[in-house]
């Protein structure tokens, strides 16, 4: 963990830059973002995101940006959707209300929470849901998969948030075929976008050559590196028409 701050340091320098002019009426509503994801989450990628996040000031008014996160070992869009999907059989890891990443342990048992509880928790009336999912969706048929992930983006809307999702990194060549890789994430992201969600692409931010081939978790300093530059296009959309975090965390809804 000690490590993971001399990285993060880089990462906090350049969101202190974020804030720019209210985008909306300032009050006493609060902006917040929820991160949703699965075992790489739980390692450094999500605990560079998290914790970046809350160093931010909602662009409405200044206040502390409300971060949270959960992420579970295994996880898929069906997780928060589907009841029967609920129960944590291996990890998971939450952090929330401002806690620092050395008061926010991995567990196991239980059950995921539902959005609205995650939502609940997060407290916010501004808010932008990351889903960080994709890897645990490869192995089953895509047809499934793909109407999972909309079902999840539909929930996400209907609580009034933003939808950014965040694919999946480049897996090892033996993880899983890499024909199908390409083909599972051409299909994925061509859901996310019909379904009203925008997507950042991560294969350009990883590389398999850093992992081995039957792997899909980076080692720290790549995971790390992933997570910035997931960030950096978080303030600076590639896709044209797509907003930037604070434009979202600055719109109501």
């Amino acid at each position: 963990m000690k490590r993971i701050a001399v990285f993060l340091f880089a990462a906090f320098a350049a969101l202190a830059a974020w804030a720019p002019p209210s985008l909306a009426q300032a009050g006493d509503d609060r902006a917040g973002v929820l991160i949703l994801g699965d075992s790489n989450s739980e390692g450094p990628f999500g605990l560079t995101l998290y914790d970046a996040l809350r160093s931010m000031r909602d662009p409405v008014g200044g206040k502390k940006l409300n971060a949270a996160i959960y992420a579970k070992c295994g996880a898929g869009a069906r997780d928060w959707i589907n009841k029967d999907y609920a129960k944590i059989i291996c990890t998971a890891w939450e952090c929330s209300n401002d806690r620092i990443l050395a008061e926010c342990e991995h567990f196991n048992g239980g059950e995921t929470p539902t959005l609205q509880e995650l939502y609940d928790n997060l407290d916010a009336a501004r808010k932008v849901t990351l889903v960080a999912l994709g890897l645990n969706m490869l192995g089953y048929g895509s047809d499934i998969h793909m109407d999972e992930a909309a079902q999840l983006i539909a929930a996400i809307k209907k609580a009034g948030s933003a939808c950014v999702w965040v694919g999946p990194p480049q897996a090892g060549a033996k993880f899983f075929p890499l024909l199908g890789q390409a083909r599972f994430l051409a299909a994925l992201k061509d859901t996310v976008i019909k379904n009203g969600c925008q997507f950042i692409d991560s294969t350009d931010k990883t590389d398999r050559a850093d992992i081995p081939e039957k792997e899909d978790h980076y080692p720290e300093d790549k995971a790390i590196a992933w997570a910035n530059r997931v960030l950096e296009e978080l303030r600076n959309p590639l896709t044209p028409g797509d907003r930037s975090l604070n434009q979202l965390l600055g719109a109501k809804r």
